[in-house]
C-alpha cells in the first residue's frame, strides 16, 4: 500500500485502488485505458493514476521500484517544455512511462559516466521520446512487393548491439537487403541502449506485421530473450545487479517472449544458462513452447557462479533432457552454442564444441551456433562490463570458421548467428559463408585418422605436446589443414592463454638455450628475444617479426570496445595516403599506433602480403608500448586512405587530462598495464641472467634491473603532486604512524594497500642472495609508494623502512576499488596517473633492457 499512500493519501479507498492495480497487470490493453478510467472515477488526476499504474507494474512484474521523484520530474519536463510533445505522448502510456523512467534513472551511470549529466539528461530523455515515436510507433515498412531472398549468405545477423533501428520489421528489411539467411532479434531492456524492446511493446497489430514480413522475406527469424534489464537495487553497474540476467528472475517475462515468438513466426527463443543448480525455469519455458513450432534453445553462458565449460554445460543439458517428454525434446528443445563463452571460461572452443556436438548427435538435439570472437578472459573492462566483447567473427581470438567445419563434418546441420558488436563486413560474411558451404573431400572419421597419423609422425615439441597429439579435435584440424595449420592455431591459443612467460618458464627455456651449438651463441642478442617466446614451426623457430605481428593484431583489442566516436577523438591526429604509399616500413623505428578511418591497407611481411585491413582496424600498439622496430610494412591499397595517429606524447596527454572520451581507455589500461609491467620485469630479468651465463660471465656482475622496481620511481613526474590536496584527502581515509627503523612492509608481504607520506621519510630496498641488501632509494613527504598493491594481488617487491618518525596516509584495496568504481572525475584522474606511471615504467624497463643487452653482446 506504500505507493498508494504516497500518491493518493487518505482521500481515496486504498483497497479499491489496489484491486484496480492488480487487475491492470492482467489487462491485455497495454495502455490500461479501463484502469485509468476507473482510477479517474475515484477522483485521481491522470498523472497520479499513470504514476500508480507504472510504479505497481514496474515493481510487481519487472522487479524494479520506480522513484516517485523521477516520475515527478518526467511529468514536469513534459509539461514545461513546448518541444516535448513526443515525451508527453509517451508518458500517457503506463508501460512507456516505466521504460522512460528506467532510462532516466540508469542514464547517469551508463550514458554519462564520470560526471553529472545536468541538462544533458533531460535532452537525452526528450531525444529518446522523439526517436521512439518516429522510429517505432510511426514506423511502417511496405512489404507488399517483397519476395523471398534467393541464394542468401549463409549467415544470420544479430541485433544485440543495434542502436539505430527499433522496429523489428525494419530489422528484417535490412537483413533482407543484405541477402542474409536470417536475423536474431533481441528483445530486452538495455540501460545503455534505449533502442531495445520488450514483448509488452509489441501489440497484436504489430505482431501480425512482423509475421507477414517473416513470411514474405523467407528469412529465418529467431529471438534472443531478455538478458539485462534494469539494475537493482540501484541503477549502477557496480552496485546493482541485472534484473533479467537469469531466466529464473523473470520467468513470466520469458514466457511472454516464447508467446511472442509463436505469434511472429520465429523459430527459436535463446535463453542463457545462468543458474546450473536450478534448471526448473528452463524446463518451464520449454513446456510453454509445447504445441507450437518454437524451440527454446539453451545457451552456454560465462562468468556465472559455476564455470560453464563443456562438461558442466552437458551435465545441465542432460538433466533438462531427462526431464522432458519425447515430443518436447524433438520439437521444442535445442541448444545455442556460444564458442566465445567457452573461450572466456578457459576452454579451447574447438575442443568444447566437439564435445557438445557429439552430445547433440547422440541425443538428436537441435543445435544452433553463435559465432563470435573474443580473446579469452583477458580483456574484462568497461564499456563491455564483461570479457564477452563480441569482436568481428573473422578475427583471430576464436576460429569460428574452423568450429563450423568441425561440427558440419560430424554430420550436424545448424544455423550460425554472427554475434558481433560491429556491423558485418564482407570479410565476416565470407568467412562464415565459406565455412557453412565448405565441401569436404573425406568424412569426419577419415579426416581424424589422417590427422592422427600426421601428428604421430611429427616431431614433438613445445606446441605438439602428448596431450595435443591425442586430442581428437586437434587431430581433425591436423587432418584438415595439416601440421602447419594446427601449429598456427596453437600459436593463437598460446597467446591467449599466456601472452608472457613466467620466470620459471623463462629459466627452463634458458637451460635449453644454453645447450645450443656454440655457433648460435655469436648471435645471442638476436636469439634472446626468441627465447622469451619460443613458438615452433615446421622449419624451426618462427621469426620474432612474425610473432610480433600476431601479438600486434591481437593486442589492438585493448581499444576494441571503445566507440568509433571516441576513437576518432583519441586518434584525432590524422594523415592521408594515396594508393601505393607506405604508412610504415618493416624494420623502421616507431613509437605510434594507427586507427584506420577510411580506405584499405595491406600488411606485408618480408615483402609478402599477409593481411588486408579496413576501416575500424587498429594496429601498431606494440610500437607505442615497447622500443621495438616495426614488424611489418603497411601500404595503402586504395586512394585517400585516412589514418588516425596516437603517439606516446598523445597517450600521456590522454592519461593526464582524463577527458570523458578517454575514460574507457584509461579504465582498460588500468586493468591491463600492471600485468604487462610485472611480466616484462620478470622476463627481462631472466633474459639478462641467461645472457650473462651463456657468455660465461661472473654472476655477481650481472647488471640489475631492480632500480626500475615497481615500488619506486623517479618522482620528477610523480603521481600525487598533480592531484590537489582535497583529492588526496578524498582518497586517503586512514592515518598510520611509524617510528624510526620500523618496517612499513617487507619484500614478499601480501600487498594490502598504498601509502602516502604525510610527514617523514622512508627507505626502499630489496635483497639479493649474492649482494645482500640493495637500496633502491628514498621516498619523502608528498610521495606515494606501494600503489601496485591497489591493482593486483602480487606480493610486495621491495622492503620499505621508516628512516625518521613518519605519518602515512593509507588506503586499502577494498576502499580503493570502491573509490575507483565510482568513476568520479577524481577516480578517473587517479587511474590515469597510475597508468601514466606504469607506461613510463614499461618504456624505461624496455630501454634499459636494450642498453644492457648491447653492453653484454659479443663485441659490445
Amino acid at each position: 500500500m506504500n505507493d498508494i499512500t504516497k500518491t493518493a493519501g487518505d482521500r481515496v479507498d486504498r483497497h479499491a485502488i489496489r484491486k484496480i492495480l492488480d487487475e491492470s497487470l492482467l489487462d491485455p490493453d497495454a495502455r490500461c485505458r479501463k484502469s485509468l478510467r476507473m482510477l479517474g472515477d475515484l477522483a485521481m488526476d491522470r498523472e497520479e493514476a499513470l504514476s500508480l499504474l507504472a510504479r505497481h507494474k514496474s515493481r510487481v512484474k519487472y522487479g524494479y521500484p520506480l522513484s516517485p521523484d523521477s516520475l515527478s520530474h518526467l511529468f514536469h519536463l513534459a509539461r514545461s517544455d513546448r518541444g516535448a510533445g513526443s515525451l508527453r505522448r509517451l508518458l500517457d502510456h503506463p508501460f512507456l512511462l516505466i521504460k522512460t523512467c528506467w532510462l532516466y534513472e540508469h542514464a547517469p551511470h551508463f550514458n554519462f559516466p564520470g560526471g553529472e549529466p545536468g541538462n544533458a539528461l533531460d535532452l537525452f530523455i526528450k531525444d529518446f521520446a522523439r526517436t521512439y515515436e518516429t522510429a517505432f510507433l510511426e514506423s511502417r515498412v511496405p512489404t507488399g512487393t517483397w519476395t523471398p531472398v534467393v541464394d542468401p549468405w549463409r549467415v544470420m545477423a544479430t541485433t544485440f548491439w543495434e542502436r539505430e533501428i527499433i522496429d523489428p520489421v525494419r530489422l528484417i528489411h535490412r537483413a533482407r537487403e543484405a541477402r542474409l539467411e536470417g536475423v536474431e532479434i533481441c528483445f530486452d531492456f538495455h540501460p545503455f541502449n534505449p533502442a531495445k524492446l520488450l514483448p509488452e511493446e509489441i501489440g497484436e497489430d504489430r505482431r501480425r506485421e512482423i509475421r507477414d514480413a517473416v513470411m514474405k522475406s523467407g528469412l529465418k527469424v529467431d529471438i534472443h530473450s531478455p538478458i539485462v534489464g534494469p539494475y537493482t537495487p540501484v541503477p549502477h553497474p557496480s552496485r546493482g545487479t541485472q534484473r533479467f540476467f537469469s531466466p529464473g528472475n523473470c520467468l513470466g517475462l520469458q514466457q511472454e517472449v516464447v508467446d511472442l515468438a509463436g505469434d511472429i513466426g520465429a523459430g527459436c527463443v535463446v535463453v542463457h544458462l545462468v543458474d546450473g543448480a536450478n534448471l526448473k525455469p528452463l524446463v518451464t519455458l520449454i513446456e510453454r513452447a509445447g504445441g507450437t513450432d518454437v524451440r527454446v534453445t539453451i545457451e552456454n553462458y560465462c562468468q556465472t557462479d559455476m564455470c560453464q565449460n563443456s562438461d558442466m554445460f552437458i551435465a545441465c543439458l542432460d538433466e533438462i533432457f531427462q526431464t522432458l517428454p519425447m515430443e518436447l525434446r524433438k520439437r521444442n528443445f535445442g541448444i545455442t552454442l556460444d564458442v566465445g563463452h567457452l573461450n572466456i571460461e578457459g576452454e579451447d572452443p574447438l575442443i568444447g564444441a566437439e564435445r557438445i556436438g557429439r552430445w547433440c548427435l547422440e541425443k538428436r538435439v537441435y543445435l544452433r551456433m553463435h559465432a563470435t570472437d573474443n580473446y579469452g578472459n583477458l580483456l574484462f573492462s568497461p564499456p563491455a562490463y564483461s570479457a564477452d566483447v563480441h569482436s568481428n567473427v573473422s578475427g583471430r581470438g576464436v576460429n569460428s570458421a574452423l568450429v563450423i567445419k568441425l561440427l558440419r563434418s560430424m554430420g550436424l546441420r545448424f544455423r550460425v548467428v554472427a554475434e558481433q558488436i560491429q556491423p558485418l563486413t564482407q570479410r565476416d560474411l565470407t568467412v562464415i559463408h565459406n565455412a557453412r558451404t565448405y565441401s569436404f573431400s573425406k568424412d569426419h572419421d577419415a579426416i581424424v585418422r589422417e590427422g592422427r597419423a600426421r601428428l604421430r609422425a611429427a616431431e614433438p615439441g613445445a606446441l605438439l605436446a602428448p596431450e595435443v597429439i591425442e586430442e581428437s579435435a586437434y587431430q581433425f584440424l591436423a587432418g584438415l589443414e595439416g601440421i602447419a595449420g594446427l601449429r598456427e592455431y596453437l600459436v593463437y591459443r598460446k597467446i591467449q592463454e599466456k601472452k608472457n612467460l613466467s620466470v620459471d618458464e623463462a629459466k627452463r627455456i634458458s637451460q635449453d638455450f644454453i645447450r645450443m651449438p656454440q655457433k648460435l651463441k655469436a648471435d645471442i642478442t638476436s636469439y634472446i628475444d626468441d627465447l622469451l617466446l619460443p613458438i615452433q614451426s615446421e622449419t624451426g623457430a618462427i621469426k620474432k617479426t612474425m610473432l610480433d605481428l600476431v601479438c600486434q593484431n591481437i593486442s589492438g583489442a585493448i581499444f576494441a570496445t571503445i566507440s568509433n566516436e571516441h576513437l576518432n577523438r583519441i586518434f584525432r591526429r590524422e594523415r592521408v595516403y594515396g594508393e601505393g604509399e607506405i604508412l610504415c616500413e618493416q624494420g623502421a623505428p616507431g613509437h605510434e599506433m594507427y586507427f584506420l578511418k577510411q580506405g584499405r591497407v595491406a600488411v606485408y611481411l618480408d615483402d609478402f602480403p599477409v593481411a588486408s585491413l579496413g576501416p575500424g582496424e587498429i594496429f601498431g600498439e606494440m610500437s607505442l608500448f615497447y622500443n621495438i622496430r616495426k614488424s611489418a610494412t603497411i601500404k595503402a591499397v586504395t586512394d585517400s586512405v585516412r589514418v588516425g595517429i596516437l603517439g606516446r606524447k598523445g597517450l600521456e596527454s590522454l592519461l593526464k587530462d582524463g577527458r570523458p572520451y578517454a575514460q574507457d581507455l584509461i579504465y582498460r589500461l588500468y586493468r591491463i598495464l600492471p600485468d604487462r609491467l610485472r611480466n616484462l620485469n620478470d622476463k627481462y630479468k631472466a633474459a639478462i641472467r641467461t645472457l650473462h651465463l651463456i657468455l660465461d660471465g661472473d654472476a655477481s656482475a650481472i647488471p640489475s634491473l631492480d632500480p626500475v622496481d615497481m615500488e619506486i620511481e623517479n618522482r620528477e613526474h610523480g603521481l600525487f603532486p598533480l592531484l590537489s590536496r582535497d583529492e588526496a584527502n578524498e582518497i586517503y581515509q586512514e592515518t598510520k604512524q611509524f617510528r624510526r627503523g620500523q618496517a612499513v612492509f617487507s619484500e614478499g608481504d601480501p600487498g594490502d594497500g598504498a601509502y602516502f607520506v604525510i610527514q617523514g621519510r622512508v627507505r626502499v630496498s630489496t635483497h639479493s642472495d649474492d649482494l645482500g641488501e640493495i637500496v633502491l632509494g628514498e621516498v619523502g613527504e608528498g610521495e606515494i609508494f606501494g600503489e601496485m598493491a591497489l591493482i593486483d594481488s602480487k606480493p610486495r617487491s621491495a622492503t620499505v623502512t621508516a628512516i625518521a618518525p613518519s605519518t602515512m596516509g593509507f588506503i586499502g584495496k577494498q576502499a580503493f576499488n570502491e573509490f575507483i568504481e565510482e568513476r568520479s572525475p577524481s577516480a578517473v584522474r587517479l587511474m590515469g596517473f597510475i597508468c601514466l606511471t606504469l607506461f613510463r615504467h614499461i618504456l624505461r624497463l624496455d630501454r634499459l633492457y636494450t642498453e644492457i643487452k648491447k653492453r653484454m653482446s659479443p663485441g659490445g
